[in-house]
This record gives C-alpha cells, sequence and structure tokens, in this order.
C-alpha cells in the first residue's frame, strides 16, 4: 500500500488547527479573552523547540532529547502566556486584540533579527522524528497519530472543562466578569492561569509541526494561522466544543485538502492563485455565517437550548 504523503501532511495541518481552535475554545468561547496572536504562542514553541534541538549540544539523543526540547519549549509558551495573560488581564476588547497581536508581531520579529539562533529569513533545518522506522511515509504517518493522539486529549480536556464548575466560572467570567468578581470569584487569577495552560498547550502543538515540517520557516509565523483558527471556530460555533472540529473540517479541511490535493488545476495556482482565493472565500463564507447564524453553525451552547426548553422561551 503507498501511503500519500499529501494526504497526510494535510490531515496533520487540519488536526493541529482543531487542536487550536479548541484551545481558542476556552479563551475566546468561554472567557472572552480575544485572543489575536494564537500564532505567536505556537511559534514560541515552535522555534524554542528548534533552537534547543539543533543548537544545544545535549549528552543524550531521542528519544529523550525530543521530550527534554519539547518540554521545555512548552514550558517557554506557558512562560509567555502567562507573562501576556497578566499584562492584557485588565484591558478592554481592544486592548487585547492589539496586545495579543504585538506580541505574536514581536515573535516573528525576533525571530527574524536572531539569524544566529532562528536562521532568519533563511530558515532552520536539523529537526528530525523522535524515532526512524526507515519509510518517510510511515514516519509521517506515525507523527499523525501521535498529534491525533494529543488533539483528543485536548478535546477531552476541553469537554470536561465545560461540564465542570471551572467551565461555569469560566463562562460567567466570559458574560459578565464585573459581577463574577463582586460574588467574589477571582476573575483576573482565572483568566490569567487559563491563559498559561492553553498557551502552553498551543505551543506543544507548534513543537509537533516543527517535527513533521523537519525546516522553520519564517512564513509559518505570518498572521495566516491566526485568520484560519478564528475563521474555524467562528464559523463551527465558538461557544460549543465541536464548533472548533466542525469549523476546521468545513475550512480547512475541504479547502486545503480536497481541492490542494484533489482537484486538478494549472500547477501555477497552488503557488499564488489559490492562497488568495483561500483568503476571499473564508472571508465571505465568515461574513455569510455572522449575518444569518452569529453564534456559529452549532449556534448555543447545550445548556441555553435545555434553559429555553425548561422555561418554554
Amino acid at each position: 500500500m503507498t501511503l500519500d504523503t499529501f494526504l497526510i501532511s494535510g490531515l496533520f495541518y487540519m488536526v493541529m488547527l482543531i487542536g487550536l481552535a479548541l484551545l481558542l475554545h476556552l479563551q475566546l468561547g468561554l472567557t472572552r479573552i480575544a485572543n489575536f496572536g494564537v500564532v505567536g504562542f505556537w511559534g514560541v514553541g515552535l522555534y524554542t523547540y528548534g533552537v534547543l534541538y539543533v543548537k544545544v549540544d545535549w549528552p543524550f539523543g531521542d528519544p529523550v532529547r525530543f521530550i527534554v526540547c519539547a518540554v521545555l519549549a512548552t514550558v517557554a509558551a506557558g512562560l509567555c502566556g502567562l507573562l501576556v495573560g497578566w499584562l492584557i488581564a485588565d484591558l478592554d476588547l481592544d486592548g487585547v486584540l492589539v496586545g495579543t497581536l504585538g506580541f505574536a508581531t514581536a515573535v516573528a520579529i525576533i525571530a527574524t533579527t536572531e539569524q544566529g539562533l532562528t536562521g532568519g529569513a533563511l530558515g532552520m533545518g536539523g529537526l528530525r522524528f523522535p524515532y526512524d522506522v526507515g519509510d518517510v511515509a510511515v514516519n509521517e504517518l506515525i507523527w499523525l497519530l501521535v498529534l491525533v493522539a494529543l488533539v483528543a486529549g485536548i478535546l477531552f480536556y476541553v469537554w470536561r472543562v465545560n461540564r465542570e464548575p471551572y467551565g461555569r466560572l469560566l463562562i460567567a467570567i466570559g458574560s459578565n466578569e464585573p459581577l463574577a468578581k463582586s460574588l467574589g470569584k477571582p476573575a483576573v487569577h482565572t483568566k490569567i492561569g487559563l491563559f498559561t495552560v492553553t498557551s502552553a498547550l498551543m505551543g506543544l502543538l507548534g513543537v509537533m509541526y516543527g517535527v513533521m515540517v523537519h525546516f522553520l520557516q519564517l512564513s509559518s509565523l505570518g498572521i495566516g494561522l491566526t485568520l484560519a483558527v478564528v475563521v474555524g471556530l467562528v464559523i463551527g460555533g465558538s461557544v460549543r466544543v465541536l464548533g472548533a472540529v466542525l469549523g476546521m473540517i468545513l475550512t480547512v479541511g475541504l479547502f486545503d485538502i480536497l481541492v490542494r490535493s484533489y482537484i486538478p488545476l494549472p500547477a501555477d495556482w497552488y503557488s499564488q492563485t489559490i492562497p488568495v482565493i483561500r483568503q476571499v472565500i473564508f472571508g465571505v463564507v465568515l461574513v455569510i455565517v455572522l449575518i444569518y447564524r452569529p453564534l456559529g453553525l452549532l449556534g448555543h451552547m447545550r445548556r441555553d437550548r435545555l434553559m429555553k426548553r425548561i422555561h418554554g422561551a
């Protein structure tokens, strides 16, 4: 059986974005933290892992080398989330948008200017799988399965949060933070804690991506990744757990996998025309959804529907 490496790469990218969208669901969908710097925390994990893996002369090899570098990169992304979360905790919506976007821009600037560490515009290679079964396609398939397991764990965590008192606290803070504070709820500390954990996991997803592509490029730190995550989440439904999954399948899955891999188009379209068409289509679909389904395709939270049925509203 011949493995389709393009399909594996496309599925890997889609599953990774599902993981990012699930984490953004906790930030934006529940707590109303409008994080527009997703690619920044993801990029911290990506580049921290790359620098540690390639530039540091570790006294041990893989898989211990991978585990150590991945843990440190995840911690670095979490610490960045802690700092940024503390800075934006008391800001309004506009301030949070600007602050998180500014952080993502700062990460891209540092990756560009610190050429000795990151390779700058030339990029940085040398990353590889922490195992080798002798076949590239099989290695990639195994890594895809590892990512699926990780995102499944994130999905379970997000699902549990939505059904625990902690999740209700997040919803209360997102719905009316002043009221939550007046009731003695630790709104600021809760937001900072959530932002730290979710940012760390975004960094871990960046680590997974770096291992898959083997070569780090500055183009990966563009705003396109954040836009893809936000658009998919909003289309699917930002307040529903499965909204992230549905939105990513309908956007990235259908477009990047189906169109780019299985619909025959002129070769030059894939590098020039398709990326532009992709952004236009995403923008049009987003506008239509916001007009006719402002809460996304999945709509209200399940608890909102339940209350309506109970009270006959």
